[in-house]
């Protein structure tokens, strides 16, 4: 008979409740808030929330960069002040309201450049007037007339002789360098060689010149074909005032005479004083350029000078070498051969409806 054993074997005594076994339960308890809800809802279910809009995700706002347009404005306000500052200093100092004048704005010759031969004298507007350095024009008819080589006006180019319009009109605009280069170069007027004038000229005019350049005498000398002042004795103050006309004409030939009748009208002072003269130089020239066909051309941009002729005002007499030499009130004695004073029949340098008298030699000057 089978032995009756009152202890039973326990089915979990070896079971081990570790942390894998209580997750993979399939039955896990619900927490203490689940079960108060279920208990609630069950008396009470929870009302239809179907009404409520739809949830939809907001899109992320677009960032503008306001810098970029703003640079744009700033810069291009920059560049336009820039271009525009004298009328931006003038508004800021002249014409805004209750801002004063601080000086007078400097008057810009009236006169236009001649295009026709002049019948009579210019008149001299306030003639009382004395000339400084800060207005040595003040006081002559210069005051008003163009500065530079907008006083050279060329006549409109026609066919002469062998040449076209075309071809007039660069002949033209050779004359009017070369009168630019020996009359109105800074450097030049200074007391510089005046090697910018000579480059234009065809080689037997630049031979000619060079030669009365550099070696200079009573009989012929660079005065009539280039202004310079004698750097030991006077100093150029402001700009060069011009008035005259340039004239077309046949040669007979077949070919150009261009003819150029202008006053130089210059300001200056001597060394350490502030006494200023003027000086009024004449110049008559004729440019000549021949029919090709017959003689032999001129090199490209070069010009020949037929023949010069005028009148130096407020010069001193005698031999300058070649240097435009005032005659300054305040200096007895200056560094130059020539030392007597202009005498002799009163001219008018400033009337252009005239021609000078080459044979008045050292003439007083009517006006200055």
């Amino acid at each position: 008979m089978p032995k009756i054993d009152d202890h039973q074997d326990d089915p979990f005594e070896n079971l081990v409740l570790d942390e894998g076994f209580v997750k993979a339960a399939e039955h896990k308890e619900a927490s203490a808030r689940s079960r108060m809800l279920a208990s609630r809802w069950r008396k009470n279910p929870p009302k239809d929330t179907s009404w409520r809009a739809p949830v939809v995700p907001l899109k992320p706002r677009r960032r503008r960069r306001w810098q970029l347009p703003l640079f744009v404005v700033l810069a291009a306000g920059l560049v336009m002040a820039s271009m525009n500052a004298g009328k931006i200093h003038d508004w800021a100092f002249s014409k805004a309201p209750g801002a004063a004048a601080t000086e007078p704005a400097a008057t810009k010759p009236a006169a236009p450049p001649l295009t026709a031969s002049p019948t009579a004298a210019p008149p001299t507007p306030f003639a009382d007037q004395s000339p400084d350095l800060q207005h040595p024009f003040a006081g002559s008819p210069a005051d008003k007339w163009p500065s530079g080589a907008a006083g050279i006006a060329l006549p409109t180019a026609k066919p002469v002789g062998i040449f076209s319009a075309r071809t007039v009109a660069k002949d033209e605009q050779l004359v009017k360098g070369f009168l630019t280069a020996a009359y109105l170069d800074p450097k030049t007027i200074a007391g510089a060689y005046p090697q910018a004038a000579l480059d234009l000229l065809a080689p037997d005019s630049a031979s000619w010149m060079r030669k009365m350049v550099d070696h200079p005498t009573p009989k012929a000398d660079a005065i009539m074909l280039a202004s310079r002042f004698d750097p030991k004795v006077a100093v150029p103050v402001g700009d060069v005032r011009v008035q005259g006309e340039v004239s077309l004409a046949g040669d007979g030939d077949n070919g150009l005479r261009i003819r150029t009748d202008f006053d130089f009208v210059y300001a200056s002072h001597p060394l350490g004083s502030d006494e200023v003269e003027r000086t009024i130089a004449r110049r008559i020239l004729t440019f000549r350029f021949y029919d090709p066909n017959r003689y032999q051309a001129l090199p490209a941009g070069t010009v020949w000078i037929e023949n010069v002729d005028g009148y130096t005002g407020d010069q001193l007499c005698g031999f300058t070498s070649g240097y435009l030499v005032p005659y300054f009130q305040s200096s007895a004695d200056p560094s130059s051969s020539a030392t007597a004073a202009p005498s002799g029949k009163p001219m008018d340098p400033y009337d252009l409806s005239t021609v000078p008298d080459s044979k008045a030699a050292c003439s007083l000057d009517s006006r200055n």
